[in-house]
């Protein structure tokens, strides 16, 4: 197989291109005006009604909140956003033979999704059982189900039709309100594992999420912390810390400051010290072909999937940028995705064959390269761009329109209940129309929350024995009634 041809052209290295989408402060800001009102009306009069204790510190997913704030979507629909590059950075990333070259291009696959992650109307909640599909144009299909209700946990695979790449995982989301942060803190705990046909394997974890503005201030959606990709076969790990330059020019920042959006990235070979304390069973083992497909109590630890803390990557990341600019020659300096010979998209074969620089004053470990960008514009690795937002093309994946499950996210009474509100014109002469609407909408949300939590009293009840191993649960699959 030979990859699309793709036009490019080349980039200024120089070109610290940002999207207008960015707010000054980092991350998305968020320009629906009318959604962000409705949001903060609703938690200003439930402040009013029961106080700062409903929302302080409690899970996202144990908070009722008005449909007036969602969007006709369940959680499963907006997942597949995250994975718009798809089609373009797994697929080069499976033909790719160098190990090296092939994280990077996982890498661009996740950054370059990052920003479609960033919406201000929440989707539903997944209900336990739920499913969706969709595909992308060259027949990679992709699958989602709701496995666990509390906590709430989403199993994903999505294949390549000629099987030249598996990208599953699972996600166990958590999120909690923060009203003296004035935002909601989320983080989806889990592996995203991408399996090629060659044998090869890259395990990614994901940085958290912040929505910012609650009751005042501009809306803002940003990714923080660190976030990792690995390839233990090779020995690789590419480290991403968010929002690391005004850490080194101190609290108050200074001129250089950055927005939040950019990052700093470095892909090593760690020290053998170093990588045994990296465990990864505990992030394979749900994805086990072996093993049941649906998760036990033992998987649902999320300190068992936590490699590294989010200070461990960022320091490590600190500390080998700050090392690798004092030696720019000891750098390899490989042909970009972009730049360089090929007009094609493909990688250079040649590239990054230079001798690694090795740390002093860390450990073991040996640079191979460093990353820099924003999740706003663009990555570039040793000073060659590997993604671009206004040139590097994304896909959406387009759902599945025939043979539809009747546990299919799009069933749901809720979605298609807020979705007529939507499709109900706002013009003066149809508000009251539409205002009942939204009524019927808050009427069918409510009655599937009571039904999910009937639900849950029978799986804890003295059947739960019995409905633990069946896995699915025929009343809760029902969304039509």
């Amino acid at each position: 197989m030979s990859l699309r041809s793709f036009d490019t052209r080349s980039f200024d290295n120089s070109d610290d291109f940002r999207h207008s989408m960015g707010s000054s402060g980092g991350g998305v800001a968020i320009t629906d005006g009318d959604m962000a009102e409705r949001q903060k009306s609703f938690i200003a009069r439930t402040l009013r009604t029961v106080g700062s204790k409903f929302f302080e510190g409690k899970p996202l997913t144990e908070l009722s909140l008005h449909v007036s704030v969602f969007q006709p979507r369940s959680f499963l629909e907006k997942l597949v956003d995250d994975w718009d590059y798809g089609p373009y950075y797994l697929t080069r990333a499976a033909m790719e033979k160098n190990p090296l070259q092939r994280v990077k291009l996982v890498a661009a696959f996740v950054i370059a999704g990052l920003h479609g992650s960033a919406s201000l109307s929440k989707p539903f909640n997944p209900i336990l059982g739920e499913t969706y599909s969709a595909k992308w144009k060259d027949g990679t299909s992709v699958y989602l189900e709701q496995t666990n209700h509390h906590p709430p946990v989403t199993h994903w695979l999505v294949r390549h039709p000629e099987d030249l790449y598996t990208f599953m995982g699972f996600g166990m989301f958590s999120g909690k309100v923060n009203m003296l942060e004035n935002c909601v803190r989320t983080r989806r705990n889990g592996v995203n594992i991408v399996d090629f046909q060659d044998g090869g394997r890259v395990v990614i974890l994901m940085p958290y999420m912040a929505l910012r503005g609650l009751l005042f201030g501009e809306r803002r959606v940003e990714f923080l912390g660190g976030f990792s990709i690995y390839d233990q076969k090779n020995d690789l790990v590419a480290d991403f810390a968010l929002n690391v330059d005004p850490k080194f020019l101190g609290i108050f920042g200074g001129a250089n400051s950055k927005p939040t959006d950019y990052f700093r990235g470095v892909v090593y070979k760690p020290s053998s010290a170093k990588f045994q304390k990296m465990d990864f069973s505990g992030l394979t083992a749900a994805t086990d072909q072996k093993a049941s497909p649906y998760m036990n109590s033992s998987l649902l630890d999320t300190k068992g999937l936590e490699l590294r803390t989010d200070s461990d990557i960022v320091s490590t990341v600190k500390a080998f940028t700050k090392e690798a600019e004092k030696k720019p020659s000891g750098l390899s300096r490989p042909s970009g995705l972009f730049r360089g010979g090929s007009k094609s998209g493909s990688v250079s074969k040649g590239a990054s064959k230079a001798a690694p620089a090795k740390l002093k004053g860390t450990d073991d470990s040996r640079v191979l390269c460093v990353a820099q960008g924003t999740y706003l514009g663009y990555l570039d690795f040793d000073q060659e761009r590997y993604w671009d937002i206004r040139d590097c093309p994304a896909e959406r994946a387009q759902p599945e329109t025939h043979d539809l499950l009747p546990t299919d996210a799009r069933m749901r009474r809720d979605v298609q209940a807020l979705q007529a509100v939507l499709d109900c014109s706002d013009t003066p002469e149809y508000k009251e129309e539409r205002e009942k609407l939204f009524d019927k909408a808050q009427v069918v949300k409510e009655e599937l929350e009571k039904r999910q939590r009937a639900d849950k009293k029978l799986r804890e009840g003295p059947e739960k024995a019995s409905i633990k191993n069946n896995g699915f649960f025929p009343n809760q699959l029902d969304l039509h009634s």
